[in-house]
Formats: C-alpha cells, sequence, structure tokens
C-alpha cells in the first residue's frame, strides 16, 4: 500500500453535506449492515496484525458494489 500524496492547499476532505447526500440515503437491507461491518472489521484486522490489507480492501469493494 502507498502512502497517499498530501492534498492542494485549501482542499476540503470532509465538505459538508448537502441535500443531494441524504437524498440518495437508504436504509440498510437485511444483513447488508452486518456484512459490511465485517469487511470493514477485516480491514481493522489485518492493519491491527501488520497484514497487507489488500485483499480485505478488494473484499470489501466487491462487498460494496453488491449493496448499491
Amino acid at each position: 500500500m502507498s502512502i497517499r500524496p498530501k492534498p492542494p492547499e485549501g482542499f476540503d476532505e470532509n465538505p459538508p453535506l448537502d441535500a443531494e447526500f441524504f437524498a440518495r440515503a437508504r436504509p440498510a437491507a437485511p444483513g447488508e449492515a452486518a456484512r459490511l461491518r465485517a469487511v470493514l472489521e477485516r480491514i481493522v484486522k489485518a492493519h491491527d496484525e501488520g497484514r497487507p490489507v489488500d485483499d480485505a480492501i478488494a473484499q470489501a469493494r466487491e462487498t460494496l458494489a453488491g449493496a448499491q
């Protein structure tokens, strides 16, 4: 995993959430929250154990793609 470059001066990584963001929000389908939590926990566990997180991130991406 490579180090992310510093963002440009004045770049806001946490912009305010607008009405469009909330318009796209939806409740989680049954079991979806548990699946998403599980893949996030795998990423954190791999990082905590000093293992590469690439596989866990790839699995999270697949899970997120299926959730949309």
